[in-house]
């Protein structure tokens, strides 16, 4: 995240430490973070990686994080590659921008700027939900939802400071359960806080253990690079492929010199600033070496459009055709389930009723191809079905709509308005 510890360095220290890397635990002050919620890389400082001795130069920086401005003093040494730089999303010659983290201190963040994130190659936005037992991000719903309807990949993440780590860790499910998250969400542990004094590794294997007991197998650990190769997150233990290394490098990070490839995914800054934003304000941003946040790759959403003229319901698995009837007057409603990408699962089948104006969503080939015959158009797979949360379908006699929906209490309020129930239609990952 843009809010991280600020480092305030001793004018008696300066030649010293322009050749000396700066850990932010050693010396640094909290600011904006409160007690109990921290922003991912809050305890992650630049790592230098030249030696080169240069005469620094103080001067006063401004960074703006949402609505709060932060001045921090900053010490800019002659030779650029000794200070972390200012990144563009527009410089090619950049690591891949794979991956961005948010928590409640990207508020800020409107639907333009997560779809401006997907316009600028960003495949997955990882959401803070929780820390310790005690605190959810309230801003997480609406910004899963916001990353969802830019078409873009979930994952989420719980910052441990492992009082109990499997409490913690129920927790963090807990919170994701109640958010819906489907059960191949990628769920990452944040271990990066130094005041837990006990053996990170081993709380790390309580807390994957209780995740995936809870029905959530896709565990992964984001650490610093020097807690990784020190072992106090030991990746031979855990998995280095698992593992999301935090470095940000003095200079300027390329993509002909990539780092930390024996990791899963490797968090190059927290000084990147995209194009087309609603506020300058930078991110973190990660490049993933082997689909470390992907794992939910083999499932897409369905998009909830309502016309609130004509009463229909519209689902589709195009985020982009969602937001086009968004624009259009329709409501897009979020995220109604998830859908299986596999072409191994069963089909679910768009007709058209163009004397009614609306649609119909059918697994049965036989009941496609009797509506065919009626008059509807065929408009081919809308998405697949797949998993155990069934989807149900309602019926309006009145005027011939059908909504479907995975929230049984949406089923049997619509039942005793007059509805049909026309039982499960399909199902959901």
């Amino acid at each position: 995240m843009s809010h991280k510890k600020i480092l305030l360095i001793p004018l008696l220290f300066f030649a010293f430490l322009s050749t000396k890397s700066i850990l932010a635990d050693d010396t640094a002050a909290s600011v904006n973070a409160t007690p109990n919620n921290h922003p991912m890389g809050y305890y992650i400082s630049p790592i230098s990686t030249s030696t080169t001795t240069s005469i620094p130069k103080a001067s006063t920086t401004s960074y703006r994080t949402g609505a709060i401005k932060v001045e921090a003093l900053s010490y800019h040494l002659l030779s650029s590659a000794n200070t972390p730089a200012n990144l563009s999303s527009t410089d090619t010659s950049l690591p891949s921008k794979d991956a961005v983290d948010v928590s409640s201190y990207q508020s800020w963040m409107t639907q333009n700027d997560f779809n401006a994130l997907k316009k600028a190659g960003v495949k997955t936005v990882v959401v803070k939900l929780t820390e310790s037992t005690t605190y959810t991000n309230p801003y997480a719903k609406s910004e899963i939802q916001m990353a969802q309807n830019a078409g873009l990949n979930i994952a989420v993440y719980h910052f441990a400071d492992f009082g109990n780590p499997a409490s913690e860790a129920s927790y963090f499910v807990k919170v994701a359960q109640s958010l819906g998250l489907p059960t191949r969400t990628t769920m990452i542990e944040d271990a990066e806080n130094t005041s837990y004094t006990g053996n990170w590794t081993t709380a790390s294997q309580t807390f994957a253990k209780t995740v995936r007991a809870a029905g959530y197998p896709n565990v992964k650990f984001y650490t610093s690079q020097s807690w990784a190769t020190s072992n106090k997150m030991n990746a031979t233990t855990l998995g280095a492929k698992n593992m999301w290394i935090a470095q940000y490098l003095y200079g300027k990070p390329s993509n002909n010199n990539l780092q930390n490839m024996q990791y899963g995914a490797w968090q190059y800054s927290s000084q990147m600033y995209f194009t087309g934003m609603s506020t300058s304000s930078p991110l973190d941003v990660s490049i993933d070496y082997s689909n470390l946040f992907n794992d939910n790759s083999a499932i897409s959403y369905v998009y909830r459009v309502y016309n609130p003229n004509s009463g229909e319901h519209f689902y589709t698995e195009n985020s982009y055709e969602a937001q086009q009837l968004d624009k259009t007057g329709w409501n897009l409603e979020g995220v109604g389930w998830s859908a299986s990408t596999s072409t191994s699962s069963s089909p679910v089948y768009r007709l058209y009723n163009p004397n009614g104006g609306y649609h119909f969503y059918t697994m049965s080939s036989y009941e496609k191809n009797s509506l065919v015959k009626s008059g509807w158009r065929y408009e081919g797979i809308s998405f697949r079905s797949a998993g155990s949360t069934p989807i149900y379908r309602a019926y309006n006699p009145h005027n011939g709509m059908h909504n479907y929906t995975t929230n049984a209490y949406e089923q049997n309020s619509l039942v005793k308005a007059g509805w049909k129930n026309e039982g499960i239609a399909f199902y959901s990952e």
